[in-house]
């Protein structure tokens, strides 16, 4: 079966009792639980909505969780995230517990429906794997590529009500590099970029070569860059002029907050992650960024303390209110904060 015949299915109550969703594509696995969940009664979600962390239950909790009957409805789900299973490893099972609970898995109760979710790769020929695909439904939700993707970007932009051609959104595609096997885009990052895209032109406009040129992450992320530097560097005047030189460029003040608040926020996840040993590499791996993103933060967090850094974030938070209630004008508000900033 096929990604978009399974959510269709879903959308319409039809199961299989077992599924295994893994990949590289976060976007889809996620989208997996959120269709998953809304097939349900939202009155019951409780009573018939599980999301189990699959490297922190033991087997009997396991199956306790599959044997409660579904309360005011047909069927109950359990989504187990990153099973240690189908991980690869055994810190609450053992041998036995494995055995007994592959072989439960090809009885269990109708009303139950069990939707294994891994970020990653998995083992196609361990045991439980097999039976998952005897039983039921194992599909890899890795990132999309060819004629699947243009139609999805396609599909984002339409929604949105932006009109784009296929050359345009061809080059659209090239700009965000999300193909190249070594990125670690997903299609939450290419939704992000359609919706900033969509919120610069407004809605039943054309997306030009031009304002994806104006737009593209490489070209924010640097101007960030420069603007944070500045503000390391305690340059309140050249902070001010590099914020004015993105305003002449045609981004937003509320796209110039949130990318501001952001880098920060990595800034000190990065920082937080090192002390507890993670290399460059690993960060970028587990944060889901750029390794040159990874390398700029690793180096803010030299000249940003853990507090300072967390009243940065807050300082973030009461512009965005007073832009957003009106207590201050936008331009003002994005001077004061870099001028708090800078000293």
């Amino acid at each position: 079966m096929q990604y978009k015949d399974i959510i269709k299915d879903m959308k319409k109550g039809v199961y299989h009792k077992l599924y295994l969703f893994y990949g590289k594509e976060s976007y889809l696995l996620d989208n997996v639980i959120k269709v998953s969940k809304e097939s349900l009664n939202e009155s019951f979600l409780e009573f018939n909505f599980s999301i189990i962390d699959g490297k922190e239950i033991n087997l009997q909790d396991l199956i306790n969780a599959v044997e409660t009957l579904p309360f005011m409805d047909e069927k109950k789900i359990i989504i187990l995230k990153d099973f240690e299973l189908i991980k690869g490893k055994k810190k609450l099972f053992s041998q036995e517990d494995e055995k007994k609970f592959i072989d439960y898995l090809e009885n269990i109760p109708n009303t139950s429906i069990i939707i294994f979710i891994v970020y990653g790769d998995i083992d196609k020929k361990k045991s439980i794997v097999k039976t998952i695909q005897e039983n039921g439904v194992v599909l890899n939700c890795d990132k999309l590529t060819g004629n699947e993707l243009v139609k999805w970007v396609h599909k984002k932009f339409k929604e949105n009500k932006i009109q784009i051609n296929q050359t345009d959104l061809m080059y659209f595609l090239t700009i965000q590099d999300y193909e190249n096997k070594n990125s670690s885009k997903t299609l939450s990052d290419l939704e992000n970029e359609i919706n900033k895209i969509a919120f610069f032109v407004g809605k039943d406009n054309k997306v030009t070569k031009e304002i994806i040129d104006k737009l593209s992450p490489r070209k924010i992320d640097n101007d960030i860059f420069r603007l944070i530097d500045a503000i390391e560097a305690k340059n309140a005047t050249l902070a001010i002029k590099t914020l004015r030189d993105m305003i002449l460029d045609g981004q937003s003040h509320f796209m110039i907050l949130s990318m501001i608040a952001r880098q920060f926020k990595i800034v000190l996840q990065c920082k937080e992650l090192r002390m507890k040993g993670y290399s460059s590499k690993l960060i970028s791996q587990k944060l889901g960024i750029h390794p040159y993103v990874a390398t700029k933060a690793l180096r803010y967090s030299q000249s940003f303390d853990d507090e300072r850094l967390i009243n940065i974030l807050n300082d973030c938070l009461e512009i965005d209110f007073s832009i957003k209630n009106g207590l201050l004008n936008d331009t003002l508000a994005l001077d004061v904060l870099i001028t708090n900033l800078c000293t």
